[in-house]
C-alpha cells in the first residue's frame, strides 16, 4: 500500500528503505493505480483484506526507516531544488494516498506531515477530515488551556495513547497579555477562540496587569490538520463571558459583557463564508452563561441578570433555547440545579445528554421533563469534607468516557486556607444502558506534567 509510494519517494531522494514485507498489498495497490475508476469501496475492500493493523504497521515501518535516512535527504535537498519539493509520491496518486492516510490512527497521521513535502500536502488536505468521519475512523482529542504556568499554550490529549502534546503558541495569549472571558468551540477538526477581554501586563510590575482592558470581537482558528492558527472574521459585537456552541455546521454566540453593558444580543457564524450575522436577541440579559447544542438547538444556560432589562429582580437558573428554523427563542424557567448564575463544568455526551458536575455529583439533564438525575460522584467526591473543594477543572466527553482534568483543590488546615493546583486526568465510563447508583468507577490517565491549575478553556475536536 503506502509502502510503495513511500519507498519510491525515499528512492527519489537517494535513500531507499528496506523492501516491504507485505508485497502482496503493495502489488495490488500498484495495480489499482492504473484503474482510473478506483473508488473508496474498492480501496476499502483491498485494505480490509489485509487488516487495518497491517496498514498501520507498514506505514510506521516506513516512517521509522525514513528517520534513519533523514540526513541523506537533507543533503540531497539542495540538489533537487524546486523540482524535488514538488515531486509527487511516485507510484500512487494523491487521491489514493488520501484514502490510505484516512485509515491511519490520528497520531500516525500527524507524523506523515514530517516525512516529505508531498506527504505533507496530502496529509493537510481539508477533504481528509470529512473522509475520516464518513469512514467512521475519526478520533476525538481533548484540548485544554491551563492557567499555570502563565502563557502556556493549548495542549492536546490523545485518550487512546494517553499522551499529551503541545500546540503552537496561542495568538493573544502570552506572559505579556492576559486574555479572559473568551469562548472556545470545536467545529469538526478545527476549533475557534472567540471574543473575550484582553489586558496588558504592566511594564512596571511583572506580577500585575494594567487597569486598561478592552472587550474584543477577535476570532482565531486552529486547524488540527495543519497544526496552525489563522485569523477568522470578527464578531459584529465585542463580547466576553458569553455563551457559544456549534449547532449543525454553524457557530452561535449570545449574551455576555460588552465594553459598557451586559448583552442580550446574539449572532451566528458561517465558516463557509467566514461571516457573522445578527439573529434575534434573547429575552434576558445574561453574562457568564454557558452554551450547548442539544437536540439540534442552541441552549444558553444560567448567567441571567435582569429580565427584559426593566424588572429590578434577579431571575437565575433559567435557560433560553434558540431554534434556527423558526428564528425564535424559548424560555425555560428553573432549568439549572440551583440559583448560581455561573454554571459548573459541563459537557454534552456522545448520546446527546447534558452532563454537569454539581457539588461533587455527576448530574444528567433530561430536557423532555426539565429534570436532573444523579449518575454518581467525581473521583473522591464521596469523601470530600466541607473544608475541601475542587474548582476550575475541565469536564469533557469522548465516546462513552467522561474526563475530569486539572483544576484547583482548596482545603483548610489550622484556620488557614490553601489552594493546590492539579494536573491530573481522571476518566470513567458512562454506561447509559444500566440503572445508575451513586457509584462511578474512575481511572487515572496521563497527567499534564508542569501544566495544571484552573482550566481556562477545554473542548473535544474530532479528526
Amino acid at each position: 500500500m503506502g509502502i510503495m509510494g513511500a519507498t519510491t519517494v525515499l528512492m527519489s531522494r537517494g535513500c531507499a528503505p528496506k523492501a516491504s514485507k507485505n508485497t502482496s498489498l503493495t502489488r495490488r495497490l500498484s495495480f489499482c493505480v492504473e484503474d482510473t475508476d478506483l473508488d473508496l469501496i474498492q480501496f476499502k475492500e483491498i485494505c480490509d483484506g489485509h487488516g487495518l493493523k497491517s496498514v498501520d504497521d507498514e506505514v510506521e515501518e516506513v516512517l521509522s526507516e525514513w528517520w534513519g535516512c533523514r540526513e541523506v535527504m537533507q543533503r540531497t535537498e539542495s540538489v533537487l531544488g524546486d523540482e524535488g519539493e514538488a515531486a509527487p509520491i511516485l507510484g500512487l496518486p494523491d487521491d489514493v494516498m488520501t484514502l490510505i492516510f484516512a485509515r491511519l490512527p490520528r497520531k500516525s497521521l500527524a507524523m506523515t506531515r514530517l516525512v516529505c513535502s508531498s506527504w505533507k500536502r496530502v496529509a493537510e488536505q481539508q477533504e481528509l477530515a470529512s473522509l475520516r468521519r464518513k469512514m467512521g475512523v475519526a478520533e476525538g482529542w481533548i484540548y485544554v488551556l491551563a492557567e499555570t504556568p502563565q502563557g502556556s499554550p493549548f495542549r492536546a490529549y490523545d485518550p487512546i495513547a494517553a499522551k499529551w502534546s503541545a500546540l503552537p503558541p496561542t495568538p493573544g495569549c502570552s506572559q505579556a497579555q492576559q486574555w479572559q472571558g473568551f469562548a472556545c468551540v470545536a467545529l469538526g477538526h478545527k476549533f475557534l477562540l472567540i471574543g473575550g477581554t484582553r489586558t496588558q501586563r504592566s511594564p512596571t510590575d511583572s506580577d500585575r496587569y494594567s487597569s486598561a482592558s478592552a472587550v474584543c470581537s477577535d476570532v482565531v482558528i486552529y486547524d488540527s490538520l495543519t497544526n496552525k492558527w489563522t485569523k477568522g472574521a470578527n464578531m459584529t459585537t465585542p463580547r466576553s463571558w458569553f455563551a457559544a456552541a456549534v449547532v449543525g455546521d454553524k457557530v452561535y454566540v449570545a449574551g455576555g459583557q460588552g465594553n459598557t453593558k451586559f448583552l442580550d444580543s446574539a449572532e451566528v457564524y458561517d465558516p463557509s463564508t467566514d461571516r457573522w450575522t445578527k439573529i434575534t436577541s434573547m429575552a434576558v440579559v445574561r453574562s457568564s452563561c454557558q452554551g450547548f447544542s442539544l437536540g439540534g438547538q442552541f441552549w444558553v444556560i444560567a448567567g441571567e441578570y435582569v429580565k427584559n432589562q426593566h424588572v429590578d429582580r434577579f431571575q437565575k437558573s433559567s435557560a433560553e433555547v434558540y431554534d434556527a428554523e423558526t428564528g425564535t427563542w424559548r424560555f425555560v424557567s428553573n432549568m439549572y440545579l440551583d440559583d448560581n448564575k455561573v454554571m459548573e463544568p459541563s459537557t454534552v455526551t456522545a448520546n446527546g445528554e447534558l452532563v454537569c458536575v454539581h457539588q461533587k455529583r455527576i448530574m444528567a439533564y433530561k430536557k423532555d421533563s426539565n429534570t436532573w438525575t444523579q449518575l454518581g460522584h467525581i473521583s473522591g467526591g464521596e469523601e470530600y469534607a466541607r473544608p475541601c473543594t475542587r474548582f476550575g477543572f475541565a469536564c469533557e466527553s469522548v465516546g462513552s468516557n467522561l474526563y475530569i482534568i486539572g483544576g484547583t483543590r482548596e482545603y483548610s488546615q489550622n484556620r488557614y486556607r490553601y489552594c493546590m493546583p492539579l494536573n491530573t486526568v481522571e476518566v470513567c465510563e458512562l454506561d447509559w444502558g444500566k440503572q445508575y447508583s451513586s457509584q462511578l468507577w474512575w481511572k487515572v490517565g496521563a497527567d499534564m506534567g508542569k501544566d495544571g491549575g484552573v482550566i481556562s478553556a477545554s473542548l473535544v475536536s474530532w479528526l
